[in-house]
């Protein structure tokens, strides 16, 4: 009894000792890097980027010491004549363009030439959404600069629909006369639904809408309908912009607007414009019954698709049902839950598919709905999504043939590439089957066999590749995972050296931070003793690749930070582990709040309480420091549901829960019922704050 009171105290001693400086340091109100903090709902100071990038750390820090919480960098807009909506792009130099204002009813958009685009060679753009878009439209088709710019769009849809409702309403009082001719022009629509199907803005399907019922009246209540009456494309367009909302009624909005057009083409007797869906129109409806994730989302999909065959079989020469077609059908069938147990499960359905696709082709003669590289990788992610035993070894078992179909028939069509493998890797890594990491590590030998080989060189094994194997690794349990992710960390480092100013191996899967990241969850899930201290070696290894070499892909963020504090929270051991464990989940807490890697978000105050409340005996002193670490998660806005829940489990009699929130354990309050300045900032929920990383 003396003996457990000692060591009681000890602790007590030792928390007081290692946390009490340490908290204090953190909870100082340093200068937050500003433009790592995303969604701050606090005053504001927006910069100019050039003015921003020339402020040092005494610039910034007087002026968040007036009162202001937060600088953000305007890095997305730079002012060009009257404007300010031109977007900077990081891999184009566009200081050079000068966007003319133009009249409510004139869309002249500048064209960008070879000339005016400059690259540079970057490890990581600073806007990987850009990046993405960029790569989406590509520069050759889409060189205007204007095109990726929203609040351009945005601006330009507004003007042009004001513009057209006044010559609808002068044509209906009679103003225009017959021969009067708009300012604005077909080209002008098709150009703004073409944005706006690309766009990928959350209202992206409205607007392309809008400008389609606008053209529609044009057409219907004017004598210059061969001018203004949308064509095939100007449907279609609008019918992608709907499919990429992912909203649940897309699928049916999209095919409300393939019936119009379809209505309008058969009451017409003779017109210049065409109008008769064609493959991609029915595509893109099925598309949006893909995405819509609705419950009968794959029936709607195979319906249209069995349309498609239908009109085929008619012999409608526009219309034939394709490999992407039916993908879509195949990802609706792969995002399905079943209603009842004894249903076939999405991943069954989505595989059949494959056989009806087969049997298609060989008896219609129609060689496009044959079964692609692109079908049999959505097949293999839905048995990867589907979390059902044995999902791993049948998504194997279409690998095996598609490597026979490749062998065989030398079709490049079927050839398995790096994606396909990695998929199996990572369903291998979700499966939770006990050999599992194993499956996953024999399967990257595979791929580096095939690469090395030179018999698949579309295998070759990337940074995913070896992330998913550690990823099984430490999701299995095995008493050997923390030592075998670090052996694969090594391994990637040495396949990445170059000698010579060459890659021996030709293989670039040099670690980033994901890769330490899921090797400290291995050891944040083991069972061996010091997994904090060693946790925290990774990570100082991390820092010292990131320093002498300066990948960004390397660059310690949040999520690694957070990984650390998880080790610190589950390490098991005596006084001094514990001790230890401490030591380094505060200063890690005081590091990343005073670095210029990232904020402490909700997870990291969350996993924090979780280390104080695993590694600290109910004290005085464990209340005070969880109180002062709650204050200082509340100013910031990052009162999550992780901190709210860790709070009330390790307030055992409530009083430290009362203090912090101001009411009863027994209330049972959610976050929503929290003040809005506590959780402005929180971002729940994998996806969204995977998607806020990114930004960062």
């Amino acid at each position: 009894m003396a003996e457990t009171s000692s060591r009681r105290r000890s602790i007590i001693v030792a928390g007081t000792l290692f946390v009490s400086p340490l908290a204090v340091a953190a909870f100082r109100y340093p200068p937050c890097h500003p433009h790592l903090r995303q969604n701050v709902k606090q005053p504001v100071i927006a910069l100019p980027w050039n003015a921003y990038s020339s402020l040092n750390d005494m610039d910034l820090f007087r002026i968040t010491s007036k009162s202001v919480d937060v600088i953000r960098c305007d890095s997305s807009v730079i002012s060009h004549g009257s404007d300010a909506e031109r977007q900077r792009t990081p891999e184009a130099s566009l200081d050079n363009l000068n966007f003319e204002e133009t009249t409510s009813t004139e869309l002249e958009i500048p064209v960008l030439t070879d000339a005016d685009i400059k690259f540079e060679k970057r490890d990581k753009p600073r806007n990987r959404d850009h990046q993405l878009k960029m790569h989406a439209l590509g520069l050759q088709q889409y060189q205007n600069a204007a095109f990726l710019d929203a609040s351009f769009i945005r601006k330009r849809t507004k003007s042009l629909l004001e513009a057209s409702a006044t010559f609808l309403n002068d044509s209906m009082d009679g103003v225009n006369g017959e021969e009067s001719l708009p300012s604005f022009r077909k080209k002008d629509f098709d150009w703004l639904v073409d944005a706006w199907s690309r766009s990928g803005e959350r209202d992206a399907a409205s607007m392309a809408l809008a400008l389609l019922n606008r053209m529609e009246e044009l057409r219907d209540a004017s004598n210059i309908e061969a001018k203004i009456s949308p064509d095939v494309r100007t449907y279609t367009k609008v019918i992608s912009a709907i499919s990429r909302s992912g909203r649940q009624t897309a699928g049916e909005e999209a095919e409300a607007v393939l019936e119009r057009m379809i209505a309008y083409s058969k009451s017409i007797v003779s017109s210049d414009v065409n109008l008769a869906p064609n493959t991609l129109t029915y595509t893109y409806v099925a598309d949006a019954y893909a995405r819509s994730h609705s419950p009968r989302s794959p029936e709607n999909a195979q319906r249209i698709v069995d349309k498609m065959e239908q009109l085929r079989f008619n012999g409608d020469p526009e219309v034939r049902p394709t490999a992407r077609a039916w993908n879509s059908v195949i990802l609706a069938w792969g995002h399905w839950e079943r209603n009842a147990p004894g249903d076939a499960i999405g991943a069954e359905r989505a595989e059949a598919c494959l056989k009806v696709m087969e049997k298609l082709a060989n008896t219609t003669g129609n060689e496009e709905v044959r079964p692609n590289f692109y079908n049999y990788n959505s097949v293999i992610s839905a048995w990867a999504h589907s979390r059902e035993i044995g999902a791993p070894s049948r998504a194997e078992k279409i690998l095996e043939k598609m490597e026979s179909l490749y062998r065989a028939s030398g079709n490049e069509n079927v050839k398995p590439r790096t994606s396909t493998y990695n998929a199996i890797i990572d369903a291998w890594a979700k499966s939770g089957e006990v050999d599992m990491a194993k499956r996953a590590e024999l399967l990257l030998g595979h791929m580096m066999e095939l690469y090395e080989t030179g018999h698949n060189l579309d295998a070759k094994p990337n940074v995913r590749s070896f992330n998913s194997v550690l990823n099984a690794w430490a999701k299995s349990g095995d008493m050997m995972a923390p030592d075998r992710a670090k052996e694969l960390l090594v391994k990637m480092e040495n396949l990445s050296l170059c000698e010579g100013g060459k890659k021996e191996t030709g293989l670039d899967v040099a670690p980033d931070s994901t890769s330490f990241a899921t090797a400290i969850n291995a050891y944040a899930r083991s069972y061996v003793p010091g997994k904090a201290e060693s946790a925290f070696k990774l990570f100082q290894h991390m820092k010292e690749l990131y320093d002498a070499t300066g990948r960004e892909s390397l660059k310690p963020n949040n999520v690694v930070f957070n990984s650390v504090l998880n080790a610190c929270a589950f390490s098991m051991g005596d006084l001094e582990d514990q001790s230890k464990a401490m030591e380094i989940a505060s200063s890690m807490l005081v590091e990343l709040g005073e670095s210029p890697y990232g904020c402490p978000d909700q997870v990291t105050y969350g996993t924090y309480l979780k280390v104080i409340a695993n590694q600290m005996p109910a004290s005085n002193a464990r209340s005070q420091i969880v109180q002062a670490v709650f204050k200082k998660c509340a100013r910031s806005g990052m009162v999550g549901e992780m901190v709210l829940r860790q709070l009330r489990d390790m307030s055992i009699k409530g009083e430290t829960y009362r203090k912090c929130v101001g009411k009863s354990i027994n209330d049972e309050i959610n976050v929503r019922e929290l003040p809005s300045s506590w959780t402005c900032n929180v971002v729940e929920g994998k996806r969204k704050r995977r998607r806020h990383f990114r930004r960062q």
